[in-house]
């Protein structure tokens, strides 16, 4: 239902992939990211492109908007990094952001698909590239909680100094009941559920779930 004219909000914007899009369709749009160099470029883009959007560095877990926007969106699975008690922190802020009936939208992964995506126990030698500029190893292991549906790829990066680093993701995967009631325990509706936020059908088995839910 939304028209253009309709203030949205885009979280964990990155470099304006989404953001440039809704502004193209007359949405006034407001991004939010915690990577600086992200909003930048989104800024730079904007520009470059005679776009109209708001960017604003910020962790969304401090957002503080009050009944502002016609609808939010949290795209790419972003909820899912996040621990429950900022998860909960997170459903606050965007249901006072919202206008009365307004949407919150987002996808999360399922265990279907963690299972496509999980780390594995494996190790490797890196001339340089993704997790450090120089020479390094890197230990990759993966360890499941199936009765918490949570999931964790660890890697161990070690470099030529000897310097170790270690980088955990953990990763809460849902079904449409698990996040269905987590979003209703926090105030909201959920109204549909598909296969990606590209509109696909639902169907079990999938990777992903796209929400929309209604502030209620």
């Amino acid at each position: 239902d939304l028209r253009p004219g309709d203030a949205v909000l885009d979280l964990g914007c990155g470099p304006g992939l989404y953001t440039q899009r809704f502004a193209q369709h007359g949405l006034r749009v407001s991004g939010v990211d915690y990577s600086r160099r992200s909003i930048e470029y989104a800024k730079q883009q904007a520009a470059e492109h005679g776009l109209d959007i708001h960017y604003r560095y910020q962790d969304y877990l401090t957002l503080d908007d009050p009944e502002r926007y016609a609808a939010a969106f949290l795209i790419f699975g972003d909820f899912c990094p996040l621990s429950p008690e900022k998860r909960s922190r997170l459903l606050q802020n965007v249901r006072r952001a919202l206008l009365p009936g307004g949407h919150f939208v987002l996808d999360v992964s399922t265990r279907d698909g963690r299972m496509l995506w999980k780390s594995e126990n494996r190790w490797y030698v890196s001339g340089g590239g993704f997790w450090k500029p120089g020479k390094h190893l890197v230990l990759e292991q993966g360890f499941d909680y199936p009765e918490q549906a949570i999931y964790l790829d660890q890697f161990i990066v070690i470099e030529e100094d000897g310097k170790v680093t270690v980088y955990r993701n953990w990763f809460q995967d849902y079904t449409v009941a698990s996040i269905t009631e987590e979003l209703e325990e926090r105030g909201f509706f959920v109204e549909s559920v598909w296969g990606d936020l590209a509109g696909a059908p639902y169907e079990e088995g999938g990777e992903w779930i796209g929400v929309v839910a209604r502030k209620v």
